[in-house]
C-alpha cells in the first residue's frame, strides 16, 4: 500500500541555537514543504541506496556508533531517511516496511530553514508514524539526526516542522520540549527568509564549537558557584561575568575534564568563545520571552531591537557571516522592514526578516 508524508521547513524568528541551551524559541513553518512517498518494494530503498529486506531491523539492533560507521558511505541526504527508519524500528514504533521511498521538496537545502527536519518528519509520517504525539515524533526525528547522521542539532527544528501552524509563531521551550499556543502574526505583517548565498551546515565546525563553548561555560560557572543547573539558559546572567572570553580546549580539559553535553567534544587544540556562547542561551531566552509578550499584544516595536541584539550575539560567538550582515544591512534600509537577524545555525544560510506583507517581494529566493 502506498503511503505519503509531508512536512514544511521553518523560519526562526528568535531563538536559533539557544535550543540546545534549553531556551524559549519562536518559530514559524514555511509554505514550502517536503513530501515522501513510500511504495511497496522487496527492499528498503531511497535514492541510490537499496538495503535488503530486514537490513533496517538489523541496523536498529546495533549501537549507534556502529550504525554511523555502516551508513557513512551513503549519500548524506539518504542518511536522514535511513536514520528515521532505524530509530522507529529501534523503538518498535512501527514495523518498517520494505519500500521504495521517493522524495520531492521545494524546501531550499543548506540555507538554514530546516530542510533536514522536514525530510525526517515527512519520512516518519510516510512510514506510518504520523499518528504519534507530535513531540514524541519530533524527538525520534532528532534522535535520528543526532545519533545516525551525527549532527548535534537541538530539538527546535523537528518540533517546529511537526507542530507549527501556518501564519503563526510557535513558542517552544526546549527543556527538552514543550509548546505554548501559537501566536498569530499581527495583520499585514509577515516573517520571511532571505538567503545569504553562504551555505549553512549544522554539523560544521563553527556550530560544534559554539555549542561546546556554551556547555564549557555552564561547567565553569557551576564550579564557581557550587550550584548546578539543568540547562545553560537557567544560569543567572551574572554567573557569566567571570567566564573567559576565550579558552583553549586543553586548558579546559586539564581543569574541568569535560561537559555534560554528549553531542560535542572539547578538542584540546581548539579555542572556544566561552562567554559569548554561554551568554547567548541566557540572553536569547529573555529576548524570546519579552518578544512573545509584545507579540501577544500585537506590538511590533520591540522586535527590531531584539533581532538586532540576537544578530550581534551570533557574530560574537562565531556564528555570524559577512554575507548575513550584508543582507541585514540591506533589508533594514527598505521601507516596511521591522527587523532582521542571522537565524537558525548561522554561518550564513538565511536572514530572517519581519516586514510588512509584500515589502520584500522583489528579493530573489525569498522563503515564506
Amino acid at each position: 500500500m502506498t503511503s505519503l508524508g509531508s512536512a514544511p521547513g521553518r523560519l526562526d524568528l528568535l531563538g536559533g541555537v539557544a535550543d540546545y541551551s534549553g531556551a524559549l524559541v519562536l518559530e514559524i513553518p514555511t509554505r514550502v514543504t517536503t513530501t515522501v512517498v513510500a511504495e511497496p518494494e522487496s527492499a528498503f530503498s531511497v535514492g541510490s541506496v537499496s538495503l535488503p529486506a530486514g537490513e533496517v531491523q538489523r541496523l536498529a539492533s546495533l549501537p549507534y556508533l556502529a550504525v554511523r560507521t555502516e551508513v557513512a558511505a551513503f549519500p548524506k541526504w539518504t542518511r536522514y531517511v535511513l536514520g528515521v527508519a532505524i530509530v522507529l524500528a529501534r523503538h518498535h514504533v512501527v514495523d518498517v516496511p520494505s519500500a521504495r521511498l521517493t522524495v520531492s521538496s521545494d524546501v531550499p537545502q543548506s540555507v538554514g530553514v530546516s530542510s533536514s527536519a522536514a525530510l525526517e518528519v515527512a519520512t516518519a509520517r510516510a512510514l506510518g508514524a504520523g499518528t504519534l504525539d507530535g513531540l514524541r515524533l519530533a524527538a525520534f526525528c532528532q534522535e535520528a539526526e543526532n545519533r545516525v547522521v551525527g549532527a548535534p542539532c537541538g530539538i527546535m527544528d523537528q518540533v517546529a516542522v511537526t507542530l507549527g501552524v501556518p501564519g503563526a509563531l510557535l513558542p517552544i521551550l526546549c527543556r527538552p520540549a514543550t509548546i505554548e499556543p501559537p501566536v498569530a502574526l499581527p495583520p499585514g505583517v509577515e516573517v520571511v527568509g532571505v538567503p545569504t548565498g553562504a551555505r549553512h551546515d549544522v554539523s560544521g565546525a563553527p556550530y560544534r564549537r559554539a555549542r561546546a563553548a556554551a556547555f564549557m561555560g555552564k561547567r565553569i560557572a557551576e564550579d564557581a558557584t557550587g550550584e548546578a543547573c539543568a540547562w545553560v539558559s537557567e544560569l543567572p546572567l551574572h554567573a557569566t561575568d567571570a567566564l573567559p572570553d576565550e579558552l583553549d580546549g586543553a586548558s579546559f580539559r586539564e581543569r574541568w575534564v569535560g561537559t555534560d553535553d554528549d553531542m560535542t567534544t572539547v578538542e584540546p587544540g581548539e579555542v572556544y568563545p566561552v562567554r559569548a556562547a554561554t551568554r547567548f542561551g541566557i540572553e536569547e531566552h529573555a529576548r524570546c520571552e519579552q518578544a512573545l509578550a509584545h507579540l501577544r499584544r500585537g506590538e511590533l516595536g520591540a522586535l527590531g531591537p531584539a533581532l538586532a541584539a540576537s544578530h550581534r550575539a551570533y557574530d560574537a560567538m562565531g556564528l555570524g557571516h559577512a554575507a548575513a550582515t550584508a543582507v541585514v544591512d540591506d533589508v533594514l534600509n527598505r521601507p516596511g522592514v521591522h527587523g532582521a537577524r542571522s537565524s537558525g545555525g548561522g554561518c550564513g544560510g538565511t536572514v530572517v526578516v519581519v516586514c510588512d506583507e509584500g515589502a520584500l517581494d522583489d528579493v530573489p529566493g525569498l522563503v515564506r
